[in-house]
């Protein structure tokens, strides 16, 4: 009876238990089960990093895959340095906007434990003479205290505490840091200061530094063959290099017996960009639950999660159905939005049964 609720201990109070899928459900004229139940059979829901994780797999496996058949139609080798003949079984998602958020899709399966990955809370080494005590947000809730983690480094909010602080420190102000930040970074305005700093700002070694910490802590846990990074803070475009080269300082070598993590050089085939920068990875995941729950209800499809489906996603398609819903939102004038930070990956049948229109189902594309 729970399935489709936030959970009581999302570190989001408002949030904290609320019906997600019930409302939209109604409004898509679901309704329940006829027992006062919901159907879930034909509703897909997921975390907004599992979801994105789940279509970055199957979007680059399927990519290799069509590069392995014509290799085979061909008849030609693989290319010197080429690991494309190993079959792609393992991505990290990861984005770093207002929080940092972890999905895993490990041996081809998104990971569901005891709970999701919580990845963004991992703690870091930050880098020598940090003083920085940790963002506003961490202080309840939060593993270690929100000091040293990811999150408490590298998201929005961190990242402009550390700013205020900076420009506190250098300009000899004193006060109530924790007062001030608090209200400075609960509004997500005043966060778009981020935007405008140079590329040699020093919180961006900072950012780059805790995002690189994670990113090899999850190459020694999980050993994943691709980690994706996604959301706002890596609209910052330096970021990545800088992320690969850190992280390589970081693996001391350590790992280098694989031919993927051989060379600084190579990390750019490890950890690399969202596959759909226009759309966004969290849309085209939604739309991939929303296959699966479709599929699954209708019995096309053995497992939600499974190797089954072997679906691309077609993205001018998504691109299309992505600038009608913007429409349809303008027209309506709607107030209301769901926050970037929400447990969301929400697919439901009715945006299933429209993308499988537009793919035709059973003949993926790029």
């Amino acid at each position: 009876k729970d399935y489709g609720t936030i959970l009581a201990g999302s570190p989001k109070r408002e949030w904290r238990g609320v019906d997600l899928l019930t409302p939209i459900a109604r409004a898509c004229g679901l309704g329940d089960d006829g027992g006062g139940g919901k159907r879930v059979a034909v509703v897909g829901f997921d975390t907004d990093v599992n979801a994105p994780a789940l279509a970055e797999f199957r979007h680059r496996r399927y990519l290799q895959e069509q590069q392995q058949q014509k290799r085979r139609t061909r008849q030609s080798p693989s290319p010197d340095n080429n690991n494309d003949d190993k079959p792609l079984t393992s991505l990290s998602y990861v984005t770093i906007g207002t929080g940092v958020g972890v999905g895993l899709v490990l041996n081809s399966q998104p990971i569901h434990g005891l709970l999701h990955p919580e990845g963004g809370h991992v703690a870091i080494r930050p880098l020598e003479g940090d003083a920085f005590a940790g963002y506003s947000w961490g202080a309840e809730r939060s593993p270690y205290g929100g000091v040293g983690t990811v999150e408490g480094v590298t998201s929005s909010v961190a990242l402009t505490e550390r700013l205020l602080q900076m420009e506190e420190e250098e300009d000899g102000v004193g006060g109530d840091y924790a007062a001030i930040t608090t209200t400075t970074t609960t509004d997500a305005r005043k966060r778009e200061v981020l935007a405008t700093l140079p590329d040699d700002h020093p919180v961006w070694n900072h950012a780059s530094n805790a995002i690189a910490n994670l990113c090899v802590s999850l190459l020694l846990l999980t050993s994943c063959q691709k980690i994706v990074l996604g959301g706002g803070i890596m609209k910052r475009g330096i970021l990545y290099d800088m992320v690969r080269r850190r992280a390589w300082t970081l693996l001391n070598g350590y790992l280098d017996s694989v031919e993927e993590l051989s060379s600084e050089e190579r990390l750019k085939d490890v950890i690399v960009e969202g596959s759909w920068e226009e759309v966004g990875s969290g849309l085209v995941g939604a739309f991939a639950l929303a296959l699966d729950a479709y599929e699954s209800g209708n019995g096309d499809g053995e497992d939600m999660n499974g190797d089954d489906k072997e679906e691309s996603i077609d993205v001018p398609a998504v691109q299309e159905s992505s600038a009608k819903l913007r429409m349809e939102e303008e027209e309506e004038k709607r107030q209301q939005s769901f926050t970037s930070g929400v447990l969301a990956g929400i697919g439901l049948s009715f945006g299933c049964a429209l993308l499988s229109s537009l793919l035709g189902h059973g003949r993926p594309r790029r």
